[in-house]
This record gives C-alpha cells, sequence and structure tokens, in this order.
C-alpha cells in the first residue's frame, strides 16, 4: 500500500498536470468503488474544473469547482492514471498489461477531460474507492475517520508528540507510529525505518522509551518522509510515482524487508511479527 511519501509524490504529478483541466464525462463498471449512482457522478462532474490536487493522509482529494471534490484511496493495487495524445503519467500500483493500454481489465473508472485527456482508477483487486462530496461532506468524512495529526502540520511540535506517547504507554512503537488516529501517513515500511534511525527495537512499549529515544523518534519521521519524497517514494513490485518512474528511496532502506540479510554493522537483520504485521530490525543497532 503507498505510505505518505508515495501518496504525496502521485498527488505533486497530477497537480502538474491536470489542475485547470474541465471534466465532460465519467464512467464506472465496479459500484462499489463509488459512493452515489453512476447517474448522479456523471451528472454532477459534468463541466466541473480541476482546481486543485491535496492529499490526507494517504488520500488524494480532487478539488472541484462548485463546491465538489473526489476523495480517492488506493488501497493496496489501486492506480490513478492519466493518458492523453503525448503523456501516459502513472501513480501507485503498475499496469500489468502495459502503459500503451488504456483503457485495461482493471479500469473500473474513468474521467474523461473536454480535451479528451483522461484520469483512469484502476484496480486489480478492487479494493480502493472514490467518493464524490461537497465541502462539507468531505470535510464530515474525513472526520468521521478519526485521522491524526499530519507529519508536517506546523502543530506536530515536539510537546505535542509526546503528549501522544502519554496517551498510548501500552503500545508497542510500531503499533504507536503506524496507528493512524494518532499519526497520519506512515505505514510498514517507514515504521522500520524511523525506528531504526533511532536504535530502538520495534516491540519496544511506548512507556520504556527514554527522553532521548522519544527525541529521535520525532526526529526521524520527519527527516526519513523528506528524503522518501525527495527519491518519490519507495517501489517494490506495486508502486510507480505519478511520471510512471520508480521511486528511488528503495535504495536507502535500512532494514524494512531486509530480514535475513547483514546490516551495515555486520549483524543479522532479524523479522518479529506485531500486531499482525512484520517488522524488521536489527538486534545489534536497535535496543
Amino acid at each position: 500500500m503507498p505510505e505518505l511519501p508515495e501518496v504525496e509524490t502521485i498527488k505533486r504529478g497530477l497537480e502538474k498536470n491536470i489542475v485547470g483541466k474541465t471534466i465532460s464525462d465519467f464512467d464506472c463498471n465496479w459500484r462499489k468503488i463509488i459512493n452515489k449512482p453512476l447517474a448522479a457522478y456523471k451528472k454532477i462532474l459534468k463541466d466541473l474544473k480541476i482546481e486543485s490536487v491535496n492529499r490526507r493522509a494517504k488520500m488524494i482529494i480532487l478539488n472541484l469547482s462548485k463546491s465538489w471534490n473526489l476523495l480517492i484511496h488506493l488501497k493496496m493495487t489501486g492506480q490513478l492514471v492519466y493518458g492523453s495524445k503525448t503523456k501516459c503519467l502513472v501513480g501507485g500500483h503498475p499496469i500489468v498489461e502495459g502503459y500503451d493500454c488504456l483503457p485495461n481489465k482493471f479500469t473500473h473508472a474513468t474521467i474523461t477531460f473536454t480535451d479528451k485527456s483522461h484520469l483512469y482508477f484502476n484496480d486489480i483487486r478492487k479494493f480502493g474507492w472514490m467518493h464524490l462530496l461537497t465541502d462539507s461532506e468531505l470535510e464530515k468524512e474525513i472526520a468521521e475517520m478519526k485521522l491524526g495529526i499530519e507529519p508536517f502540520d506546523k502543530n506536530l511540535t515536539l510537546d505535542y508528540f509526546k503528549s501522544l506517547f502519554k496517551k498510548r504507554p501500552n503500545l508497542k512503537i510500531k503499533q504507536f507510529l503506524m496507528d493512524q488516529s494518532l499519526i497520519a501517513g506512515l505505514g510498514n515500511i517507514y515504521s522500520d525505518e524511523v525506528d531504526f534511525y533511532a536504535h530502538v527495537r520495534p516491540m519496544r512499549t511506548v512507556k520504556s522509551l527514554s527522553e532521548k529515544e522519544i527525541n529521535l523518534i520525532y526526529k526521524g519521521i520527519k527527516k526519513i518522509l523528506i528524503a522518501s519524497i525527495k527519491a518519490q517514494g519507495t517501489t517494490f513490485s506495486n508502486y510507480r510515482n505519478a511520471e510512471g518512474e520508480a521511486g528511488a528511496y528503495s535504495k536507502q532502506l535500512r532494514v524494512y524487508g531486509k530480514w535475513g540479510e547483514d546490516c551495515l554493522c555486520g549483524g543479522k537483520i532479524l523479522r518479529a511479527k506485531i500486531g499482525g504485521r512484520s517488522a524488521s530490525y536489527c538486534p545489534k543497532c536497535q535496543k
């Protein structure tokens, strides 16, 4: 699943290519991914303009004219593909049949713009969704998700961060970092990397952390996310950025997905199950 850096990269790519475009049509062949009847989507979206593209946690928001919005979650295997006569930009899971085969059997929704370009929503496993919402409905739906603060929110000060630890003292640190109700956007990849940066084992409880370790975790969240966004995300088998290119942060990973391999310190990277998720860590570097 794309995490904050991957979704932010997709958001920035789409922002450069679809803002200002006017929608001429919408189509969908899988009812469960939309929140209103198809006829309503067609009627409402026609002639609306893409005014901006934003992100909240791991979701993309297309802000439209006349106070309408499309809230999009790619989930495990979703992708957004912008296609015109001269470009094909993909964000999310790669297209199995190739970029020259659109729409394909995984295309479940299509936005057509007046200039004949398209934004395709593809999803192999059909877990993703796109909801058409008014400004007030968007605010309500996001509020109901009870999402935590964004990592780059100016209000996420060190003091505020410490207050979050006090709320959940018995959580394992990996679970804390992945809890979207506390801090929104971190997932399996970056929680492992932040723990490694702070030299703490992911199965440690929040209440066991020292002041120095808390400070390092706080610093590591922002430092690692910034570096990953700069590298356009982390790529394994299922992520491409909005320019159709592989993210380069995988080259900077220290422990995630490397269990059984040697750490830079010479120790062996181990794997543990924490709250139903896998965590990779170095027992020599992390205490």
